[in-house]
């Protein structure tokens, strides 16, 4: 479990107690972003019962938030009409008590990222272990348990209280393509391919290195997007990847039937019609 108390709290501690009406501003003033039950408790100088009892009237003022048990964030006053800050500012620090590792994944990944063409009215988080859907504040987080968590490209996006773990741009463009059903379906996926193709980092070598640790009808649906929709060059990597499965033909759209239209490039049953609107 993530050790939350620091230096800080401890010289706090030897020097006395603070008053429950003082405690969100203090902990603001030093820094502090989150706090345990234990913090807390040490903090006020009372039992953990008495801790809870005393938050309640600061927890109703959108002064403070509890976003899993036993984890506190102190609510800065621009994000009190929200009744929490937004998923990025304690996203992090919630994994690391949890002790779960974790990424930001598909259309979540894909704004960071830039895709800001449909604003996301979720917090897509990909995680080791089942956890509740929860919304905190404004904020509708929606947790997918995926067992390439440790393995998946990804890198450690800045934000206000430090760093969150994001999957790569490759990476989320093939997450993007495997859970349709996560990304609001077929439009929508062409729709975030379309935009996160448009940079100028490349990007098709690490989808290749990366394919694997999806099915091949991701790295399918994404190669025929990206030659049908975008500028994309280098293509012929990924179609050549395309072939090298035993599954002889993909489906466009997995909960459809088959139809007569094939294409043989990137072995790829065009069942159903995109019509991207970016």
């Amino acid at each position: 479990m993530l050790c939350i108390m620091n230096a800080v709290i401890r010289e706090k501690i030897k020097n006395g107690t603070i008053r429950t009406a003082e405690v969100v501003s203090w902990l603001l003033s030093h820094g502090i972003t989150a706090v345990t039950n234990e913090d807390l408790s040490a903090l006020l100088g009372v039992s953990k019962n008495q801790m809870l009892q005393r938050l309640a009237p600061l927890v109703k003022r959108s002064e403070i938030i509890s976003p899993c048990r036993g984890l506190w964030i102190p609510i800065p006053f621009e994000y009190r009409q929200w009744g929490a800050p937004e998923a990025m500012y304690y996203i992090d620090k919630m994994m690391r008590f949890l002790e779960c590792d974790y990424y930001i994944g598909w259309m979540s990944a894909a704004a960071i990222l830039g895709a800001k063409h449909h604003a996301v009215q979720v917090f897509q988080v990909a995680t080791e272990i089942p956890m509740r859907n929860r919304v905190v504040g404004r904020s509708d987080f929606r947790f997918f348990q995926r067992g390439n968590v440790g393995s998946l490209p990804s890198f450690r996006h800045k934000t206000q209280t430090g760093a969150i773990t994001v999957s790569t741009r490759a990476a989320t463009m093939l997450s993007v393509t495997n859970d349709l059903s996560i990304v609001a379906g077929l439009d929508n996926a062409a729709n975030i391919i379309i935009e996160l193709s448009e940079t100028e980092e490349p990007f098709i070598v690490e989808v290749a290195a990366c394919s694997s640790l999806f099915p091949i009808s991701a790295l399918r649906r994404l190669g025929w997007i990206l030659e049908s929709f975008t500028e994309t060059s280098e293509l012929d990597i990924l179609a050549e990847l395309s072939q090298e499965s035993t599954v002889k033909v993909s489906k466009l759209t997995s909960h459809k039937a088959y139809s007569d239209h094939v294409n043989n490039r990137w072995s790829l049953d065009l069942n159903e019609r995109i019509v991207p609107d970016v």
